[in-house]
């Protein structure tokens, strides 16, 4: 079968890669409720879905800007860590297609490399460390095995999807070493990794995208999403701001409470929130996080506190698409608590962007025996 990779082939992928996520949802669910957060595949489902709702791929032109599009959608929807990653991974190989309306195999390889060096960054991942780079990584690889040995566009993505699913199957005996199920340790061993197995879906969608006349059903009805809100406009410039980024609502307005209480006198640093989900829930969201940073930011710069996992990935994400002057805003590595406190205190000093961060991370030091 001779496969064209052009706007349609990407299209055909996107819908294909909607159904498998709507449909395999409640497994992929299942997975991750066994090492993680049991919300892997309502997230995935929310996101693809939404993005067919609204129409994020309608205006689109070109393979590349087809998947910037549905990746930036992504990474602003999808909660957890798996909005950030995936939305990393269709955005990067967008970078890489280009504006060009038929890609070659060759630059397709190129992408797929691309996207998974660019979640390895993202993630600090490696083979190995049961994620979604272990489904990810074999499919790269095998993709541009099958082109060098001198097959075709479709036997590389069949030799994509192939090793993505063997990779997946793969982390069953593997102990966690990064993301959530790092934190069961050995009781993490015994159960596939279910964003190895969603990325195994996703390049298992990519190689029946070559059929159309396997992907030529009815679409995926999409769940009904609200658009996201803009961002507040960015305030006059004035002290550096503060964010807290925070899985838990409570835990980051509670946090922003004390902070604010051991300020003592005087105007305090501008102090955003970003906790949960829209919803109420656990987890956290891009939107949210974008908001607050918009909100935070009186022009000399912000400082970004996150408790764990998605919260750092999320604004890690964002930073790395933003408009912004680099180093504007900063990720300060250091204890939630103690660190905003110290942050806010410093900040409403006056202290500088440096400072500010300084103060933050100081705090890693506090001894309290």
């Amino acid at each position: 079968m001779t496969v064209t990779l052009d706007l349609e082939f990407f299209r055909r992928f996107v819908e294909r890669a909607t159904r498998a996520v709507t449909e395999r949802a409640a497994y992929l669910t299942d997975l991750d409720a066994a090492i993680g957060d049991a919300d892997h595949g309502a997230n995935l489902k929310r996101g693809f879905g939404s993005a067919a709702q609204a129409g994020v791929t309608d205006g689109a032109t070109a393979p590349g800007p087809l998947l910037t599009a549905v990746g930036v959608h992504l990474t602003n929807t999808v909660g957890g860590a798996s909005g950030p990653l995936y939305g990393t991974v269709l955005r990067r190989m967008g970078k890489v297609l280009g504006d060009d309306a038929v890609v070659t195999p060759e630059r397709l390889g190129e992408a797929l490399a691309a996207a998974v060096a660019s979640v390895r960054r993202l993630g600090d991942a490696a083979p190995g460390d049961k994620t979604m780079v272990d489904a990810l990584q074999p499919a790269a690889d095998a993709y541009a095995a099958a082109l060098a040995a001198g097959g075709t566009a479709a036997d590389a993505l069949r030799a994509a999807a192939e090793a993505a699913r063997a990779g997946a199957e793969a982390t069953v005996p593997l102990q966690a070493r990064r993301g959530r199920a790092s934190y069961l340790g050995e009781r993490s061993i015994g159960h596939k990794d279910p964003g190895a197995a969603s990325s195994a879906l996703l390049v298992t969608a990519l190689h029946e995208a070559g059929d159309p006349q396997l992907c030529a059903t009815a679409p995926v009805a999409p769940e009904e999403e609200p658009a996201p809100a803009e961002a507040a406009p960015a305030a006059a410039p004035g002290p550096v701001g503060l964010v807290l980024v925070s899985h838990s609502r409570e835990v980051a307005g509670a946090t922003a409470a004390l902070a604010r209480a051991l300020v003592g006198s005087g105007e305090p640093a501008p102090l955003e929130c970003a906790g949960g989900l829209p919803g109420g829930g656990v987890g956290t969201d891009a939107g949210l996080v974008r908001r607050a940073l918009a909100a935070a930011d009186r022009g000399s710069g912000v400082v970004a506190l996150c408790d764990m996992g998605s919260a750092v990935l999320t604004v890690k994400t964002l930073l790395a698409e933003a408009e912004a002057p680099a180093g504007h805003v900063r990720i300060a590595d250091a204890p939630f608590v103690e660190g905003a406190v110290a942050a806010a205190v410093t900040a409403s000093a006056g202290g500088d962007l440096a400072a500010v961060l300084a103060a933050a991370e100081d705090a890693r030091d506090y001894r309290k025996l």
